[in-house]
C-alpha cells in the first residue's frame, strides 16, 4: 500500500491537459498517459512523511519527531531567553524566536522569530509573530499523560489528583525493584536526598503515586545556552545531592536493609564489562572477540582473549577493593530534574547499592549526555572532596579518592555503551545510538590514560 506524498514535478507541457478555469490533476494526468506520455515516481519509502496540512497535523508531526529521538524539548541554537523561561510537556523553540524573562510554556511549539513578551503563560499551542492556535488535546490527548524517555520498562503518567498534579508509577508484575523503590524513597526522604515525596502505594497492583518533578532535567536545563558560571553553579548543587548520599545516608544505611545488603561487588563489575562486550562490542559494532580456529579475521587471538580477560578481572578487583558507601549507580544528567528556582530533583534510584562513591561521581562528571568542559570538572572534583572532608574530616583522603575515578571511569563507560546497545537493539529504542559517540570518545580517554596497565584493553577499544 503506497500514498501520494503531494509533491510532484511538472514539465510546462503538461498544463495543456488541464482545463480552463477549476481543474483536477488527476484528469490531467490520465489525458497525459492517453497521449503517450510517461508519468515517472520516486518511491520515498524509509523516509518520513506525514501530512502537515493543518496546525493539528504539523504539532502532531513535530511531537512525533521528538518522540522518536527521546527528546522532549527542542531548542534552536539562535533562540534567546530561553535559560529564564520554565518549560514543561513538548516544547519547541524554533530560530531567532526571543522568551522574555518570565515566561511559562507547556506542550507549545513557537514559530521562527516570535517575540514573547512580558511574563506569560502559554499552553497547549503554536505561537507565532502575530498569532496563536489553541490546540487542546493534541499534546497528549488522555488525561494520563505518559510522561519519560529513558531506559526503564516502567510507565510513569502526570495524572491529577485533588487539582494536583502528580506522577503515577506502574510496574510490571514481575518487577523485582518495585519494593525496593518505595522503601529507598522513604529512605532517602528522611535524610534529605530530593527525591519525589511518595504519595500512595499499592503493592498488589504495583503501583505508586510521587510528587511531580516536572520535565526539565538537568540534560534538558544545558540545552539552553549558558554562562559557565551558571553550569557550574547547578553542577554544585547536584555534587551536594552526591556528598550527602555518600556521607549521611550511608551513616544510617542499616535502617535500610534492602539497600544496605544491595553490595556492587566484583561480580556485579564483571557482568558490567560483559555486558559491555555482548551488547555493545558484539551487538553494535558487530565484532565478536571470541576466537575461531577457521577465523583469519577476528579482532584478537585465543592467547588475547585470555590476556584481556585477565584484564577485566584485575580492573574489577581493584574497584572492589575501594571504600564503599551508598551510591547512586546511573547518576546521570537524564536523572537529575530541574525545578523551579534549580531546585535539584533526583529520579531512578531504585538500582542504588552500596558500591565506590567515585563511580558516581565520573557517571555525572563524564556523562556522554553532556560533556563537561575539562577544567571545570577538574573544579567539581575538587569541590566534592572539600565537601566530603567537611563531613568526614581526615579520615578522608581526597588524594587516595582521586586514584578511584580513572578505574571507575573505565567500568562506567562500559557499562553505559552496553545499555545504549542494548536499549536501541532489544528495546528497540534507536535514539539511543545518538549517544553511542561520546560515550566511546570517553572510553578511548579513559583507556589510553590507563593502557600501560590494560594493554590488551586499549587495543580492543582503539579498534571499535
Amino acid at each position: 500500500m503506497v500514498a501520494f506524498t503531494g509533491i510532484a514535478v511538472y514539465s510546462p507541457a503538461f498544463l495543456r491537459f488541464l482545463s480552463e478555469g477549476f481543474s483536477n490533476v488527476v484528469d490531467g494526468w490520465l489525458k497525459a498517459v492517453a497521449s503517450g506520455y510517461r508519468i515517472g515516481t520516486i518511491d520515498v519509502s524509509g523516509c518520513y512523511w506525514r501530512d502537515i496540512g493543518t496546525p493539528r497535523g504539523y504539532a502532531n508531526s513535530v511531537i512525533d519527531v521528538l518522540k522518536k529521538e527521546g527528546e522532549r524539548v527542542y531548542i534552536h541554537p539562535t533562540a534567546e531567553g530561553c535559560k529564564d523561561a520554565e518549560f514543561n510537556g513538548y516544547v519547541v523553540i524554533e530560530e531567532g524566536s526571543i522568551l522574555d524573562k518570565g515566561t511559562s510554556l507547556r506542550n507549545c511549539i513557537i514559530l521562527p522569530e516570535t517575540h514573547l513578551k512580558g511574563e506569560s503563560r502559554y499552553e497547549d499551542c503554536i505561537i507565532g509573530q502575530d498569532y496563536r492556535i489553541e490546540l487542546r488535546d493534541v499534546f497528549e490527548g488522555t488525561d494520563a499523560q505518559l510522561i519519560g524517555t529513558g531506559g526503564s520498562d516502567r510507565k510513569y503518567y502526570r495524572v491529577k489528583r485533588d487539582k494536583e498534579s502528580v506522577v503515577l508509577m506502574e510496574c510490571r508484575s514481575d518487577d523485582s525493584d518495585f519494593g525496593r523503590h518505595v522503601e529507598y524513597t522513604r529512605f532517602f526522604q528522611k535524610y534529605s536526598i530530593p527525591v519525589p515525596r511518595l504519595i500512595e502505594v499499592d503493592y498488589t497492583e504495583k503501583k505508586a503515586l510521587f510528587e511531580d518533578l516536572g520535565d526539565i532535567s538537568l540534560y534538558t536545563w544545558l540545552r539552553c545556552p549558558r554562562k559557565q558560571e551558571e553550569i557550574e553553579k547547578i553542577y554544585m548543587g547536584v555534587i551536594d545531592t552526591l556528598i550527602s548520599l555518600h556521607t549521611i545516608v550511608t551513616k544510617y544505611v542499616s535502617e535500610c536493609p534492602l539497600l544496605q545488603s544491595r553490595v556492587f561487588d566484583y561480580e556485579h563489575l564483571r557482568w558490567e564489562t560483559g555486558y559491555f562486550i555482548e551488547r555493545f562490542v558484539k551487538g553494535i559494532r558487530n565484532i565478536d572477540p571470541e576466537p575461531l580456529p577457521c577465523r583469519q579475521d577476528r579482532l584478537v587471538s585465543g592467547k588475547d582473549i585470555i590476556a584481556l580477560e585477565d584484564e577485566f578481572h584485575r580492573l574489577a578487583i581493584k574497584v572492589d577493593s575501594f571504600p564503599k558507601t551508598v551510591i547512586h549507580r546511573d547518576f546521570q544528567s537524564q536523572n537529575i530534574m530541574i525545578k523551579k528556582s534549580n531546585i535539584i530533583g533526583v529520579v531512578d534510584y531504585q538500582g542504588a547499592r552500596i558500591g565506590p562513591p567515585a563511580y558516581d561521581l565520573v557517571s555525572i562528571l563524564w556523562d556522554p549526555y553532556y560533556r563537561l568542559e575539562d577544567i571545570l570538572g577538574e573544579r567539581l572534583i575538587d569541590y566534592y572532596i572539600r565537601g566530603i572532608k567537611g563531613i568526614l574530616g581526615e579520615e578522608f583522603s581526597g588524594k587516595e579518592f582521586k586514584k578511584t575515578l580513572l578505574p571507575c571511569r573505565l567500568q562506567r563507560h562500559m557499562q553505559a555503551l552496553g545499555a545504549y546497545g542494548f536499549l536501541s537493539r532489544v528495546k528497540g529504542k534507536k535514539y539511543f545510538l545518538k549517544y553511542v559517540p561520546e560515550g566511546l570518545n570517553l572510553l578511548k580517554e579513559d583507556v589510553f590514560l590507563s593502557k600501560n596497565e590494560y594493554p590488551e584493553f586499549y587495543k580492543l577499544v582503539m579498534r571499535l
